[in-house]
């Protein structure tokens, strides 16, 4: 299921902040004793990226200020396929389905945590005193 995605998605899931995806690319190498593991190639990276990719799912949360700390409130799940409108326009999506709020983004490969990303939403811009 190899299509296109947004520069942005695939930047998260495939750079240096996030190793997931790179990690698994590395690991997946063979190698002799006595030998180093290489850094993954772009190619090796980008494959491991569409074996990954349509198997994630997603969670939405709200950050929310409680006192001196921040808290996350569940907003919604989205099953494997289940979003792509959220991630060809985040921002719209998020705003028309949970509105103006500080919203995460986490992406999981099965129980297993891939990224995140934090938006903005609807024009919000601190939190509420």
């Amino acid at each position: 299921m190899k299509r296109a995605v947004p520069p942005w998605l695939y930047k998260l899931f495939t750079g240096h902040q996030y190793p997931y995806v790179r990690r698994l690319a590395k690991f997946a190498q063979p190698i002799h004793p006595g030998e180093e593991r290489q850094e993954p190639t772009k190619e090796m990276i980008e494959a491991k990226f569409w074996e990954v990719f349509p198997h994630c799912s997603t969670k939405i949360l709200q950050e929310v200020k409680a006192g001196m700390i921040v808290v996350f409130h569940d907003l919604g799940e989205y099953p494997p396929g289940g979003y792509q409108e959220l991630i060809d326009n985040p921002e719209d999506f998020l705003a028309k389905t949970y509105g103006k709020k500080k919203i995460k983004v986490n992406f999981y490969h099965g129980e297993n945590f891939v990224c995140t990303i934090n938006f903005k939403v609807a024009g919000w811009t601190e939190h509420e005193h």
